[in-house]
């Protein structure tokens, strides 16, 4: 049953993002959210799902002195634990990536595997014209989005990526059957058309 509580809270995101980045505008559009505001954001709306649902959860976040590491958030209930790495993708290169699996790395230490154990990867990134941008949605999702048109029409070209993110962390952690989803969360202010040149991110393990 959480997972559907999680899945909703991950589609109820988008309207507390676009909220946060209309109130923060135009700091939010020119840089994005620093990683710990994507997370908490995230958390947040977890929790009060959770809470709307009569499950009672705490929230706690993992100490770490490394300044580049992601921040990881641990959502606690009776019968879960969530376990929330939120990263932002100011560049989509290698390095940056890296940082994610780091992260990971560091959480699957973490797990306590008497408990049933959840994993919610989150990231955002703005498009721009290098190659390894491009690849970003491909690289996420496993394939190519859906709707290529309304990329274009931002000034998006997407291109293929060899690599996907699905069997990196299958190969690197073992983890399998992730759920991943790439939202668009801003809108123009005048027309109020989506904005795919920002994107939030997110994949979802059921089991770890």
């Amino acid at each position: 049953m959480i997972n559907k509580f999680i899945s909703d809270s991950i589609e109820h995101f988008q309207t507390d993002c676009l909220q946060l980045c209309t109130q923060h505008y135009p700091t939010v559009h020119n840089r994005g959210m620093r990683d710990r505001h994507l997370g908490r954001l995230m958390c947040r709306r977890i929790l009060a799902t959770l809470e709307n649902e009569g499950i009672e959860a705490s929230l706690e976040q993992l100490k770490n002195d490394d300044v580049m590491m992601p921040p990881i958030f641990r959502i606690h209930t009776p019968e879960n634990t969530l376990w929330v790495i939120a990263h932002r993708l100011q560049s989509a290169n290698m390095a940056r990536r890296s940082a994610l699996f780091q992260a990971i790395a560091l959480t699957l230490k973490q797990l306590n595997h008497a408990e049933n154990n959840q994993l919610l990867l989150l990231a955002d990134h703005w498009f721009d014209r290098s190659k390894a941008s491009k690849q970003l949605a491909s690289w996420w999702l496993g394939q190519m989005p859906a709707n290529i048109q309304g990329y274009l029409q931002d000034g998006i070209k997407l291109i293929p990526s060899e690599l996907t993110l699905g069997e990196q962390l299958q190969s690197q952690f073992g983890l399998i059957e992730g759920k991943s989803s790439l939202l668009h969360p801003l809108k123009r202010l005048q027309s109020q058309q989506t904005l795919h040149r920002y994107a939030v991110m997110t994949t979802y393990f059921t089991h770890l």
